[in-house]
């Protein structure tokens, strides 16, 4: 269903100085009497000490909880976190490989990426203990790369020895500068734990078939092969994500929880997840295109369509696709249709697009606002299920 509306166009006393307020600080910190008299600052009462005590011993006690934090969550934590090992076959050869993963839900499942048992011929956990046991694939999602796995005997709870289920927290709360650490077993070596900050949000990253996985978590927490499928967690003990990749030092990636728990209930309950499809190519409309088009800021913020796959919902809602054009010997992609808003909030990039139709669900009805030739379009059409290909 279309609606057009009209579109419009940096010596001594210096030193001594500086030296009376270094020992002015130090007096102050250290609380000396005679530091104090020689400054002429009034001697506090007994009752003003003891308040300033309070509070230092209150900070310093904040401060010992802090630097003991890491090691309470990991002993809580640990046993938890699992080692996968895989065998897979691959091009013909069989292969061993290596990954993480941690327990989820009370019904012995446990939650990995999906390109940890890629391709797998037998897949086993090895819990904290050291304990093997045998697991089976429940399902997978190459587009989000979870992985769901079932382990029918888990190895019995001890004194030293207490796995539980991990519990997901609101990645839509994580915020950059938080403090996480992550547990797994880089290169085999099982039980590591590392530690960092969120470094962003709302990253993109690229899966099979040429689609995103939107809204991925950044951490600094040091990331490394075998790694994979375990959890980032935050300083409430909550997993915020399930670690993926590395991109270079000090750069790690991690699938939001919430991504997380969509897809595995969704494989729980009926053995796949369905993601949400336009079916079209997309492109920022470059500054280029923009002049070319005479573009206002508004409209050239937005997101243009390259092309319409045959078939799919973004066709039968009659969206139209860009033509190539050669600009100072470049190649833009011009007047095709732009996407400027998803129910009524602004899309200014394609990342943000993606994010926005994650949030939705096969056969969901959305509204999108798009400029073509001049004018402004409301269209209302049903999204599909993204295809296998």
């Amino acid at each position: 269903m279309e609606k057009i509306r009209d579109y419009k166009k940096d010596n001594k006393k210096s030193n001594s100085l500086q030296l009376a307020i270094v020992l002015l600080i130090i007096g102050i910190l250290i609380g000396g009497v005679l530091g104090v008299t020689f400054f002429g600052i009034p001697n506090f009462g007994p009752a003003e000490v003891n308040q300033i005590n309070q509070t230092i011993n209150l900070e310093v006690n904040q401060s010992t909880s802090f630097l003991n934090l890491y090691e309470n969550l990991y002993s809580k934590l640990s046993d938890s976190v699992v080692s996968v090992k895989v065998t897979a076959e691959h091009h013909g050869s069989v292969i061993s490989s290596q990954g993480s993963g941690f327990i989820y839900g009370q019904d012995g499942h446990i939650i990995t990426n999906q390109h940890v048992v890629e391709d797998s011929i037998s897949v086993d956990v090895v819990f904290s203990n050291g304990v093997q046991k045998e697991a089976t694939v429940v399902g997978t999602d190459v587009y989000s790369d979870i992985a769901v796995l079932k382990v029918k005997d888990f190895p019995s709870a001890t004194e030293e020895f207490t796995p539980s289920p991990l519990t997901l927290a609101n990645s839509l709360k994580v915020e950059p500068g938080a403090h996480v650490l992550a547990i797994g077993n880089p290169f085999g070596l099982s039980g590591s734990v590392t530690h960092g900050i969120i470094s962003a949000t709302e990253r993109t990253l690229s899966t099979e078939g040429g689609f995103s996985i939107p809204n991925v978590i950044q951490t600094d927490a040091a990331i490394n092969p075998g790694n994979s499928g375990g959890p980032l967690i935050n300083v409430s003990g909550k997993v915020i994500g399930v670690n993926r990749a590395k991109q270079g030092d000090n750069v790690g990636f991690a699938i939001p929880s919430n991504k997380v728990k969509k897809v595995a209930d969704a494989i729980l309950q009926k053995g796949e997840y369905q993601h949400p499809w336009i079916g079209i190519r997309m492109v920022p409309v470059s500054e280029k295109a923009a002049t070319y088009m005479t573009l206002n800021s508004s409209v050239s913020k937005g997101v243009m369509v390259i092309s319409v796959i045959n078939d799919s919902p973004a066709e039968e809602a009659g969206f139209r696709g860009s033509e190539k054009r050669t600009i100072d010997n470049e190649v833009v992609w011009v007047n095709g249709d732009i996407i400027l808003s998803i129910e009524e909030k602004d899309i200014v990039s394609t990342d943000e697009l993606i994010s926005k139709l994650s949030q939705k669900r096969p056969g969901d009805t959305i509204q999108m606002e798009i400029y073509r030739e001049g004018r402004i379009i409301d269209i209302s059409f049903e999204l599909g299920e993204r295809p296998d290909k």
